[in-house]
């Protein structure tokens, strides 16, 4: 065996020995190498070693150091690689300043390294160990694409659906609702309408005689826009036995609401009248409530009796109807609570009708003249819209036209704000009202006495309790709005003609002027 100091082949050198090799080349090698070694690139440039040199640093380590074991063995092969990367096989010379330089326990011989110098070139054989395209990169790109698209798909879907779901919701709530209001009318309105109910002949002509089925009631309904979803409705009315044959449901002229709800309506067809004959029915302006009733019993429509009943109990049972029946006092001394309100006008009637279709219909056409502007001019002059109908139907009562009504009413209004002076209107009408107007046959005799006395206006102050006839339009309109004058008394001849005046003496010559017209030929 050769000894542990001595070389064991011409290219095996000891690491300490070619340490002090490096010390003493110059700087350029030192930092050429400090270079490559951070690099651990095995291709790294440096110096060549003569063999002779090599030699002379063995022996130099050999004369200062005793025999040891070799701590790290240097190779150096002048044939693997040239610098270039090309074989040494392949080459026709060997590089003499480029000899490779590696670590013999060192495995990744072949290794690729990076490097930043521009004066390397890389081993030919590296090229198969990196990308030689941008395809991996492609895709990348591409799988990035389609999970961009599939979100969008998706959030577009999502916004679809949830769009469709607002939607049917809607839709829904609507058709909930509407159907609830042609059930029960929470949210309808109290405005009424006349509605023509009829089947139709052969020849198109309204049939006055034959019964209608709830069917065909409910589809007149929705064709007046009383009710949105008719056959919802016919379905409730199935439900509710509405299809019983002892049914009928008779033809006629019928006024709605849409507050009464589909049952109600069909209910109210069930109360029509027992007879298809209609009959046309006149009350002049001015006329009294007895008056009234007594027509109506004449031509056969209902009794008299039938109507003062239901109005007696129609506080009770129809309070909600009409919104002005909320402001008429039901006061004990007014002989007809209700006088004033029945608005005179032609109407046609059926025979034999319901009475509270009647008073209904009569109602109605009070509550379609008393708009909101007539309440707005009464609160103006400072009147509730009760007193503004007593002042009306006295100016009815008074007035021998429509010309003179604006006058009297000054004549009224002036007496009621000038109370002091004038504590009372004088006017024979209001006695005249319970003197030829009472009804002995719905009212008890005894009562007569105590109506008068509470409506003379000779004696009491102010106003009736109530008013004395159901006033036209004309004198509503004269009692909101009044002519200006300083009058306090007016008068009538025999032949109507009026005499105003602002004084008590004036007041007296006219009345000596109007028993000489009157007590004339």
């Amino acid at each position: 065996m050769e000894p542990m100091n001595k070389k064991q082949n011409d290219n095996d050198v000891d690491i300490d020995s070619l340490l002090a090799y490096y010390k003493s080349d110059d700087s350029k090698q030192k930092s050429n190498l400090s270079a490559n070694t951070r690099r651990a690139d095995n291709k790294a440039k440096a110096e060549p070693l003569s063999s002779s040199a090599v030699k002379g640093v063995n022996a130099s380590q050999d004369s200062r150091q005793p025999q040891q074991k070799k701590k790290f063995v240097v190779r150096i092969d002048d044939d693997e690689y040239n610098y270039s990367g090309s074989s040494s096989a392949n080459s026709s010379q060997k590089p003499a300043d480029n000899s490779s330089i590696y670590f013999s326990n060192y495995k990744g011989r072949n290794a690729r390294v990076t490097t930043n110098s521009s004066n390397y070139s890389r081993p030919a054989s590296s090229s198969q160990h990196r990308p030689t395209s941008s395809s991996p990169a492609k895709k990348t790109t591409g799988k990035k694409k389609v999970g961009k698209n599939i979100k969008t798909v998706g959030g577009r879907f999502a916004t679809v659906l949830f769009a469709c779901i607002i939607l049917f919701t809607s839709i829904a709530s609507y058709l909930s609702i509407t159907t609830i209001n042609d059930i029960l009318a929470i949210t309808e309105s109290d405005d009424s309408i006349e509605v023509r109910v009829y089947k139709h002949n052969s020849k198109g002509e309204e049939d006055l005689t034959d019964d209608l089925s709830y069917s065909e009631i409910i589809d007149i309904l929705a064709d007046n826009n009383l009710i949105s979803r008719k056959e919802v409705c016919k379905l409730f009315a199935k439900f509710r036995h509405f299809d019983n044959e002892a049914y009928k449901f008779k033809p006629g002229v019928y006024t709605f609401k849409k507050s009464m709800g589909v049952e109600g309506m069909l209910y109210k067809c069930l109360q029509q009248n027992k007879t298809a004959e209609t009959v046309t029915v006149s009350f002049p302006e001015g006329w009294t409530i007895t008056q009234m009733f007594e027509k109506l019993e004449k031509n056969k429509v209902c009794t008299a009796k039938s109507l003062y009943a239901v109005l007696d109990a129609y506080m009770e049972t129809h309070s909600d109807d009409y919104d002005f029946l909320k402001n008429v006092p039901q006061d004990e001394k007014r002989y007809q609570v209700f006088e004033g309100y029945l608005f005179p006008d032609t109407y046609d009637f059926y025979v034999e009708s319901d009475p509270n279709f009647v008073i209904d219909k009569l109602f109605n056409s009070f509550n379609s003249h008393w708009n909101p502007e007539c309440q707005a001019q009464a609160q103006k002059l400072g009147y509730t819209m009760d007193q503004i109908m007593i002042i009306a139907s006295i100016i009815q009562k008074e007035a021998a036209n429509s010309s003179q009504m604006k006058d009297v009413s000054s004549v009224l209004h002036n007496r009621l704000k000038n109370s002091v002076n004038y504590p009372s209107i004088g006017c024979d009408s209001t006695y005249d009202y319970i003197s030829n107007y009472f009804d002995a046959a719905n009212f008890a005799v005894s009562q007569k006495a105590y109506y008068i006395s509470v409506y003379k206006t000779d004696t009491n102050r102010g106003l009736p309790p109530g008013p004395i006839c159901n006033p036209g339009l004309d004198a509503i309109e004269a009692a909101l709005f009044p002519t200006s004058t300083n009058y306090y008394f007016f008068q009538h001849d025999k032949f109507g003609k009026i005499y105003l005046a602002g004084t008590k003496s004036q007041f007296d010559y006219d009345y000596s002027v109007v028993q000489r017209v009157n007590n004339s030929d």
